[in-house]
């Protein structure tokens, strides 16, 4: 998971470094790993299940890029949300934006952030009973 995470950062032009020894790849590790436990825990399945992998990369960068704003090590302000949607109608064209393109980067950061960390519904249908 983590070679799909780091190919969605450089999708999202989030520059990373890949040398192990680095802080970027510290924080993705500890992404990843906190993201996969996290889905386990809230299904109690022993495996993050295939149909929530993409959720589960989308939670995994959320928690990388959090962490590294918080740790003073990214500029929000050279981060693109332009091309950022929300959704996209096919009848009679219909797209809304996900972030406003008047706020300020920081707000769109942060309104990118709530988008790929998702909430714990999406796991309902994956959750099993545990005694």
């Amino acid at each position: 998971m983590l070679a799909t995470v780091l190919l969605r950062l450089g999708a999202l032009g989030v520059p990373v470094s890949n040398d192990p020894t680095s802080t970027d790849m510290y924080l993705l590790n500890f992404a990843v790993n906190k993201t996969i436990d996290h889905i386990k825990n809230q299904t109690n399945l022993s495996a993050v299940p295939e149909g929530l992998t993409h959720i589960a990369i989308d939670m995994a960068v959320g928690e990388f890029l959090y962490a590294k704003k918080s740790m003073g090590l990214l500029d929000v302000s050279s981060l693109d949300f332009s091309t950022a949607t929300k959704r996209v109608k096919d009848g009679d064209t219909d797209v809304e934006f996900l972030v406003d393109a008047k706020s300020t980067p920081e707000a769109n950061f942060y309104a990118f952030l709530n988008y790929l960390q998702h909430n714990d519904t999406d796991f309902v249908k994956y959750r099993v009973l545990s005694w």
